[in-house]
C-alpha cells in the first residue's frame, strides 16, 4: 500500500508539473526569417525552451515593424524585431517594450547597386540621385539615413522607396529600382538572379554611424500576467548565448531553417556581437533613431522627455533578475 501511495503521489507531483509546464504556452512572432534571429533560433533547435517549460509556438514575419504588431494585436507574446519599430512605435504612443536585447551588429544590413548602373560602390557619395528601396519604418530606412551621413549627403539627396523584401531583388534586378537596404541574405538573392550584376556598397566606417538592435519584445500585460513564462524565455535565451559563444558548430542548428550552409552563417554573423544584456549605448542608439525620425517628418515629436520616453521601454527587471553583470543602464 505504501508503494501505491508512493507511486500516487509522484503521479501526482509529475502530474502537477507537467500541468505547470503546459501553463507556460508562448507565441514569438519573428520579423522575417535569417540568422538576424539566431539567438532564439537556436534556443528552439536546440531545445532550450523546452528545458525551460516553454511549449514555443511561432510565426514569421517580413519586417520587425510586422512581428510588432502581432504582440500589439494580442496574437503573440513575444515578437523578436530590431530597435527601429520599437523607437516608431513609442513615437506612436503605443507601448511594446524591450526585455531583452540579445545581439547587436553593423553590417549584416546592407545597401546592393547594380554593378552596371553608374553607382560606384566604393564611393558612398555615388548614390547621390538614385532611387533606393526598402521597408520604411525599419532599420534599413535608418540605415540609409545613416549611410547618407557618412557620405556627406542628406535625406533629400536619394528617393526612398518603400519596398515589401521579397521584392527587392528582383525590382534591382528589372532595374525599377538603383539599389536597396536590406539583410545580407536579401543582397545574395540579388546576386544570383542578375547574374552578378549587383554589387555591396562599401561599409568602411559604418560603426561610428549605425548600430542595429536585435531585441526580444513583449507587452506589459504579459509581463504582469505571465511572469515565469517571461523568466523561462529569458533563460532559453542566456542558454543559446553559451551556445553560441562557445560551440563553433552552432550555425548548423539553423542552417535549414533559413536554406543558408553553416559555413555562410558562420561568415555572415562573425562581426555580430552576440551578448544578452541592456546597455547605455541602446538607449543612445534608440534616442539617436526618434531624433532622426522626427527631423524626417516621419513622427511627431512625443509631449515628454524623448529619453525618458524611451528609457520607460526597456524592462530590464527580468534580465536584472537572471544577470544583474549584463544590465548597465544609467
Amino acid at each position: 500500500m505504501l508503494a501505491g501511495l508512493a507511486g500516487a503521489s509522484a503521479a501526482a507531483l509529475l502530474g502537477g508539473r507537467a500541468v505547470a509546464e503546459q501553463r507556460l504556452n508562448g507565441v514569438l512572432a519573428y520579423g522575417g526569417v535569417g540568422y538576424t534571429w539566431a539567438v532564439p533560433y537556436v534556443a528552439e533547435a536546440a531545445g532550450y525552451f523546452k528545458k525551460q517549460g516553454v511549449e514555443l509556438s511561432t510565426s514569421s514575419f517580413e519586417s520587425g515593424r510586422d512581428a510588432m504588431q502581432a504582440l500589439l494585436s494580442g496574437s503573440a507574446d513575444f515578437s523578436a524585431s530590431t530597435d527601429t519599430p520599437l523607437v516608431f512605435a513609442a513615437l506612436s504612443g503605443l507601448r511594446p517594450v524591450a526585455i531583452a536585447n540579445y545581439s547587436r551588429y553593423s553590417r549584416d544590413m546592407k545597401i546592393a547597386v547594380r554593378n552596371d548602373g553608374g553607382v560606384d560602390p566604393k564611393t558612398p557619395a555615388s548614390l547621390k540621385g538614385r532611387r533606393i528601396a526598402t521597408r520604411v519604418g525599419t532599420s534599413g530606412q535608418y540605415l540609409i539615413a545613416k549611410y547618407l551621413e557618412l557620405a556627406g549627403l542628406s535625406a533629400s539627396d536619394v528617393t526612398i522607396v518603400d519596398l515589401a523584401p521579397n521584392n527587392m531583388a528582383t525590382a534591382l534586378t528589372r532595374g525599377d529600382i538603383d539599389g536597396f537596404c536590406w539583410s545580407s541574405q536579401t543582397v545574395a538573392v540579388a546576386q544570383r538572379q542578375s547574374g552578378g550584376k549587383v554589387a555591396e556598397m562599401t561599409f568602411d566606417g559604418i560603426e561610428r554611424y549605425f548600430q542595429s538592435h536585435q531585441l526580444l519584445l513583449t507587452t506589459e500585460a504579459v509581463i504582469d500576467k505571465k511572469p515565469e513564462l517571461v523568466r523561462a524565455t529569458l533563460s532559453a535565451l542566456f542558454a543559446a548565448e553559451e551556445r553560441i559563444t562557445t560551440d563553433r558548430e552552432w550555425p548548423q542548428l539553423i542552417a535549414e531553417r533559413i536554406k543558408t550552409p553553416p559555413a555562410d552563417i558562420a561568415q555572415a554573423t562573425s562581426t555580430f556581437a552576440f551578448k544578452v544584456g541592456f546597455d547605455q549605448r541602446f538607449i543612445d542608439d534608440m534616442v539617436s533613431q526618434a531624433e532622426w525620425a522626427i527631423a524626417a517628418g516621419l513622427a511627431k515629436p512625443p509631449k515628454g522627455d524623448l529619453p525618458k520616453l524611451l528609457r520607460s521601454l526597456v524592462v530590464e527587471g527580468p534580465t536584472k533578475a537572471l544577470r544583474p553583470d549584463r544590465v548597465t543602464l544609467t
